[in-house]
Parts: C-alpha cells; sequence; structure tokens
C-alpha cells in the first residue's frame, strides 16, 4: 500500500473523498520535516501553505519526492503561480473521487520506474566504492532512491535491511542549530559498516543498514548515541534515534 501525506490539517471534505482509495494510505503532516523516504508522494494544501509553499515545493524536490499542490483556485493566474513556483503538479478541488486517486496514483507510478533503475545504478557505485571503512554519505534525492531500491529488493530476498532515524532535540523543543547535524554526521558514517547508507536528510541524519537484523541495528545505533554525548557533552541538544524495518 502506498503511503501518501497531506501537509496541511485535516479537510472533512477533502477526507471524505479520500477515504474510499484503499490501494492509498493517508496521514497529514504539519511540514515537510515530517515526510520520510518511505512516501510514496505528498500533496500540498496551497490555502494553508501560505508564503511556505515555495519553500516546501524546493524542498520535496531536493529529497526526490514527488509531489502536487491541491487547490481551490483554478484560475490561469494562481495556475502560472504555481508553475513559476516549480509546482509542476497541481489538483485543482472539488474533483470526482476516481479521478483524484488516478491522478495520485499516476504521480507516484511516474517517479517509481526510474527512481528503482537509479537507486540501482548508485548501489552498484557503493559497491565499487575503495574507502576503508564507514557509511557510503549521499545527498536526500540519491537517499531517496537507493531506500526505494531496497523496498524494492525485500520482496525477493530474505536479507532484511533497517532504517534509522537519528533527531536532534532539548526539553525546550529548540529547533535544530546550524553546525549540529555537521558536526554529528561524521560520527555516524564512521560508526557504520562499509556498505550502508547515510545521509543528512531535512533536519535529521537517516541510515540505511543493509542486510541488518534489528538487534544489530540497535547496537550499531545506540554506539553512535554514546560516541555521540561523549564528544559533545556539553551541547544542549540530545541525539536520539528511531529504527524501523525496511519492508512493504
Amino acid at each position: 500500500m502506498s503511503k501518501v501525506i497531506l501537509i496541511g490539517k485535516p479537510d472533512e471534505a477533502l477526507n471524505a473523498c479520500l477515504s474510499g482509495m484503499h490501494e492509498l494510505q493517508f496521514g497529514y503532516a504539519e511540514n515537510e520535516a515530517a515526510v520520510l523516504p518511505d512516501t510514496a508522494c505528498v500533496l500540498i494544501m496551497q490555502e494553508q501553505a501560505g508564503s511556505s509553499l515555495q519553500k516546501t515545493v524546493n524542498l520535496l524536490q531536493k529529497r526526490g519526492i514527488p509531489a502536487a499542490v491541491l487547490t481551490s483556485d483554478g484560475s490561469e493566474e494562481n495556475q502560472e503561480y504555481l508553475l513559476d513556483l516549480g509546482a509542476a503538479q497541481y489538483f485543482i478541488l472539488p474533483m470526482k473521487a476516481s479521478l483524484l486517486q488516478k491522478r495520485i496514483l499516476a504521480l507516484i507510478g511516474s517517479h517509481e520506474g526510474a527512481g528503482t533503475d537509479a537507486g540501482l545504478e548508485l548501489l552498484m557505485q557503493i559497491a565499487k566504492d575503495e574507502q576503508p571503512r564507514g557509511a557510503f554519505s549521499v545527498s536526500e534525492a540519491d537517499f531517496t532512491k537507493i531506500y526505494r531500491f531496497v523496498l524494492r529488493l525485500q520482496e525477493r530476498t530474505e536479507k532484511k535491511a533497517q532504517l534509522v532515524i537519528f533527531r536532534f532535540d532539548t526539553r525546550l523543543k529548540t529547533p535544530v542549530e546550524p553546525g549540529t547535524l555537521e558536526d554529528a554526521f561524521p560520527i555516524v558514517q564512521k560508526c557504520l559498516r562499509k556498505g550502508d547508507i547515510v545521509s543528512m536528510f531535512g533536519q535529521t541524519i537517516m541510515a540505511i543498514l543493509m542486510a541488518a537484523e534489528e538487534s544489530g541495528g540497535r547496537v550499531a545505533a545506540e554506539r553512535i548515541i554514546n560516541t555521540y554525548q561523549a564528544y559533545y557533552s556539553g551541547s544542549i541538544f540530545d541525539m536520539k534515534y528511531e529504527m524501523r524495518p525496511i519492508s512493504e
């Protein structure tokens, strides 16, 4: 089942339209920071996004996650505005539920094949990498491509893979300061095995642990946490992790 994230607050009329789309799993998020690489596509609610719309569109493009804008303004002026922002896909509401579902599935399908092929090519490059140790560092978009290929790979192999998400927070929920991720990233990279993949993904650091069981993944993640806390014991930020299996 494909995971679709809507950026904005829940809308009763929209929920009624989406309720019969059983091939898709919908969820809401306040902003793009909550969008993970397992997201098949994102729908951005224009009226709620306001001035942050362009930032959201740009960040999702940077991560290689397909997105469309939901809007109730079908005027030519608004369509030109969305295109100028870089939002090549937009769905004008209200729309018949069956048509909206087909548009969403087409949006997902337009990226799936290319993303899987690109993920395979990237993994082949990583296999040839001659760095002596540590995880392979990739961009957000490449991380998404590799994640999607590994997801497909799980259908045909018994070897498991784990996604680990490292976050930084304080008791007062202070936003992550510039430089925090950059300080922690070398620790994460060096503490993981050659063949694992790591990326700075938004305000988090994400890692794919290839051929890893949950128990082994937790040992590696906790080693990283302990190493970070030892190096940056005076930091106001605590490093925490969440781990989930990469599976359909």
